[in-house]
């Protein structure tokens, strides 16, 4: 089981390139980061998919707006 640290540490680099930001942090948001649009979206989502092994079901991803969310999802996927 991954701690939240370690889950940032994993995803930060990936969300960093595809959201063109400087630090992906729990305080960062879809709202709050023009750069996170939906085509952004789609690659934060499959790239976390490939890394992690895991898949993010079509409902599910339309929750996943917020740093926050994103990360509980895939902790909650890796400890099934």
């Amino acid at each position: 089981m991954m701690t939240d640290e370690e889950l940032y540490v994993a995803i930060s680099p990936l969300a960093e390139q595809v959201l063109q930001i400087e630090r992906f942090d729990n305080t960062i948001t879809m709202m709050s980061t023009p750069s996170w649009d939906s085509l952004a979206h789609i690659q934060l989502l499959s790239g976390v998919e490939r890394q992690f092994g895991i898949e993010i079901d079509g409902d599910d991803a339309f929750r996943l707006t917020t740093a926050e969310k994103l990360m509980k999802y895939v902790q909650s996927k890796l400890n099934k």
